[in-house]
């Protein structure tokens, strides 16, 4: 990278180097001998005429003698030898005066200087030899003779003539005609014009980089910087389209429409104009005032001016649609705007002059620096203003340049600056926006970790809380109820050495399956059935009961949380304990499956069966005792249910479960489950 940065480098240096030799030897293309800048003229003008195609062919003139001094001797000579530049003022006549649009004839003659004719002393014509005019500038047309043959003569339209354009002419068609040795060059102006002529230079293609350096600054240069505004004016209006709240962007396309329709003229007029020359005039005059306008309302967008400088720029408007209006060429209230044309940039000068200052005031008051920069441009365009009206009107000569092409390309770069700043802005806006967001984020991550640890704590308290209370009721409803029903069988003395025996391995198993509870189960009902088969299976053992376990998988109960888990125990424990003490049973089956929306758990027995009372039923119509009744409380609590069917040899108990829990079925309220040994 720092290889190809290096290259690019010495290359930038090496066409800077090329330019300024280039630029450095113009000089001495000057200072050659075939290089003759010609200062000194003899002019003859006369009145009266019509605008008429200048012959191929030089006309006589009058009083014409071999060497133009006068029809005999001692005759006045009609010739006058003048400096180059040279003008001819305006005369200022009424419209109606039929001699303020006659025409004016000023012919020149220059004398080739010997020296070029000579091309170092030989007699042989010097090819590529040219005549190079910065500027002729006047309401008309101009022709150049050689001799007496015609060299050029302008074609375009009498008002928009190519004023601005720099003259290249071969004096020799590039050596296949002689070089002549009289040049006399004829300008037909409107005689209350006024009109101007810059000095010459004659020479061979030395003279070529100045021709081309004027014609690069005086016409290509406001032809590309139009290119130029335009393209940005049409990006200006794209980006308005989709953001409407920024009106400047609106009014800068505008603005850039304008300022290109006001420097057509400057590089236009070596041909014919596309638009009949009235509403070329018309336009060119009337988009003046119309730019002062557009740069009052997009530097009011820049700046906050208030309320109180609405009437001006309502002013300016106005003032600028009676002006448009007054000038159509249908209605033409003021004829003759080509001659009217200085006195139309006066009077919109004298308008937008205290405008201009005002916004400058505005623009330093409230310190913006768009607004400054905006307004300072306007500063810049009404000096530059000044110096071009007074080259127009010749109170300046015509071999210096109109400036106001180059204010274009200072409002493009304005606008660019204008664009740039407000990216700018907008990332750093957005980096600083992003990075307060980013210091919020953190604080609430901050004082979200701090809630969630404090919230995470009293969940946890809570959490103990409720363990606690399960726990003291689990033991209450199950062992304690258990050790104090033997307690009060024993003191009556009615309870043996084996039934105490039988109460104590209850108790031990409820213990066990209270401590079993609290593991996790992880919604897998198998795992706490295992967990129930590890507890059990000394007492079954013991009991000569045959174990058949076929149990299958099925599918998790999401809202099997310890305290359901220890329901299901329970239930599956008091339905074992019921086979043990009262079927009969040499063997047990347990198994699972799935079936109307949630699973079940069987426990098949081949002993003797009985009629199961449903909770509701009198407690003397059977001796189940209470057992069978806090089973299906327990199920219920769970959103289940308990069955029981006497098969042809022996029961089954059949617990169903729900896949999901209906949030009407609550486990809060606390139930007094108790055993049924002591009913049984």
């Amino acid at each position: 990278m720092k290889r190809v940065s290096r290259a690019c480098w010495r290359v930038s240096a090496a066409v800077l180097l090329a330019l300024g030799l280039r630029a450095a030897s113009a000089p001495t293309a000057l200072a050659e001998p075939a290089a003759q800048h010609i200062t000194t003229a003899r002019v003859l003008a006369s009145d009266g005429g019509v605008f008429a195609p200048a012959p191929r062919r030089r006309e006589p003139l009058p009083a014409d003698t071999d060497d133009d001094t006068g029809a005999a001797a001692g005759a006045p000579d009609p010739w006058q030898t003048v400096a180059l530049p040279f003008i001819w003022p305006r005369t200022v006549l009424p419209d109606g005066d039929p001699e303020a649009h006659a025409r004016r004839t000023t012919w020149f003659r220059v004398d080739v200087p010997r020296d070029v004719r000579s091309a170092g002393g030989s007699a042989a014509p010097s090819p590529g030899t040219w005549l190079y005019l910065p500027r002729w500038q006047t309401i008309g047309q101009i022709a150049i003779y050689g001799d007496e043959r015609l060299l050029y003569r302008s074609t375009a339209d009498l008002v928009w003539n190519g004023y601005n354009h720099p003259l290249w002419i071969a004096l020799d068609a590039e050596g296949t005609q002689p070089l002549p040795g009289v040049l006399r060059i004829r300008i037909d102006s409107q005689r209350s014009a006024g009109g101007a002529l810059s000095s010459l230079y004659i020479g061979g293609a030395a003279l070529r980089p100045h021709y081309e350096l004027r014609r690069l600054l005086q016409v290509r240069l406001p032809e590309l910087s139009g290119v130029a505004v335009l393209g940005l004016g049409a990006f200006a209006l794209a980006v308005w389209l989709m953001r409407r709240r920024e009106s400047a962007y609106l009014l800068f396309a505008i603005f850039t429409v304008l300022a290109v329709l006001r420097g057509l003229h400057f590089h236009l007029g070596l041909e014919p104009l596309p638009v009949p020359s009235a509403w070329f005039g018309w336009m060119t005059v009337n988009t003046v005032p119309a730019i002062l306008v557009s740069w009052y309302y997009f530097v009011a967008s820049l700046v906050p001016l208030g309320r109180r400088w609405l009437w001006v720029g309502r002013s300016l408007l106005v003032l600028t649609l009676l002006s448009c209006v007054a000038t159509l060429p249908p209605l033409a209230v003021l004829p003759g705007m080509d001659t009217l044309a200085p006195l139309a940039y006066l009077l919109t000068f004298a308008v937008g002059l205290p405008t201009v200052v005002g916004l400058a005031w505005a623009a330093w008051r409230h310190g913006r620096i768009e607004g400054i920069l905006a307004s300072s441009i306007g500063l810049c365009d009404a000096a530059v203003a000044v110096h071009d009206w007074m080259m127009q009107n010749y109170f300046i000569g015509p071999e210096d340049m109109y400036y106001g092409p180059f204010l274009t390309l200072a409002r493009l770069l304005m606008f660019i600056y204008v664009i740039l700043s407000r990216y700018i802005g907008a990332v750093d806006e957005a980096e600083q926006a992003n990075t307060r967001l980013a210091r919020r984020l953190s604080e609430r991550e901050a004082e979200l970790a701090e809630s969630y640890e404090r919230l995470r704590a009293v969940q946890q308290r809570q959490m103990l809380t409720r363990e606690r209370q399960r726990l003291m009721q689990d033991i209450h409803d199950g062992m304690g109820s258990q050790l104090m029903s033997a307690l009060k069988v024993a003191e009556s003395g009615q309870l043996s050495e084996t039934r105490m025996a039988m109460v104590l391995r209850e108790c031990i198993d409820d213990l066990k399956l209270t401590v079993d509870s609290l593991d996790p189960v992880d919604a897998d009902l198998l795992l706490l059935l295992a967990t129930l088969r590890y507890r059990l299976a000394p007492r079954l053992l013991g009991s000569g009961l045959k174990l058949a376990w076929e149990v299958s998988d099925v599918p998790t109960l999401a809202w099997l949380d310890p305290r359901s888990a220890l329901h299901v125990l329970r239930i599956l424990q008091e339905g074992i304990s019921n086979i043990l003490q009262h079927a009969g049973a040499t063997e047990l089956r347990v198994a699972t499956g799935e079936a109307d929306g949630g699973v079940f758990v069987t426990l098949d027995d081949n002993g003797r069966g009985f009629a199961a009372r449903l909770p509701g039923q009198d407690a003397n119509a059977s001796g189940t005792g209470r057992g069978l009744s806090n089973m299906v409380r327990r199920a219920q609590a769970l959103g289940g249910r308990v069955t029981w069917e006497t098969m042809a040899r022996g029961t089954r108990l059949k617990l169903w479960l729900p896949l999901a829990k209906s949030p009407d079925v609550s486990m809060d309220k606390t139930l007094d489950f108790t055993s049924d040994w002591a009913n049984a």
